[in-house]
């Protein structure tokens, strides 16, 4: 289980030290590689970044659903087909492919954000207006009423 939120900087050959509590949890699970692909949240740009178990286990669920689905059709183009999947070096680091560090406006100052099973990455002030827009909504009781947790 993935859980924190972490700031690193991005190099200027687009790599990015995984964080070291992320890589403990890939390491104890046998993974040296990712999955990352271009999400949005909150009308927000980020990256999205799978473990493999946890992303052939998307791709399964994906698989399940009705092929011609237009709505399908474009969560695939837009999440399946813009994935890559990036190795960490001996550092822990991992290469962002030009495109999706275009795609999520990513430029030195990034923050890795958990997300249980997977994590975020995100360029620093997209992810203090998503946190904003998430503190606004928390502190209504209907909406942490609605989540049945």
């Amino acid at each position: 289980m993935f859980n924190g939120r972490f700031d690193h900087a991005i190099d200027d050959k687009g790599r990015v030290s995984i964080p070291a509590r992320f890589r403990e949890v890939l390491q104890a699970e046998g993974h040296d590689r990712l999955y990352i692909t271009n999400h949005i949240m909150e009308r927000e740009r980020c990256l999205a970044l799978y473990p493999p178990r946890e992303w052939e286990a998307l791709v399964s669920r994906i698989r399940d659903k009705a092929r011609f689905d237009r709505n399908v059709q474009l969560f695939q183009t837009f999440y399946i087909g813009g994935a890559h999947e990036v190795e960490a070096d001996r550092q822990g680091r991992i290469l962002i492919p030009p495109k999706l560090r275009e795609f999520a406006r990513l430029d030195r100052e990034a923050t890795f954000s958990a997300q249980i099973d997977h994590f975020q990455l995100w360029d620093r002030a997209a992810l203090g207006r998503v946190l904003q827009s998430a503190e606004q909504l928390m502190e209504d009781p209907e909406f942490v009423g609605k989540l049945n947790i």
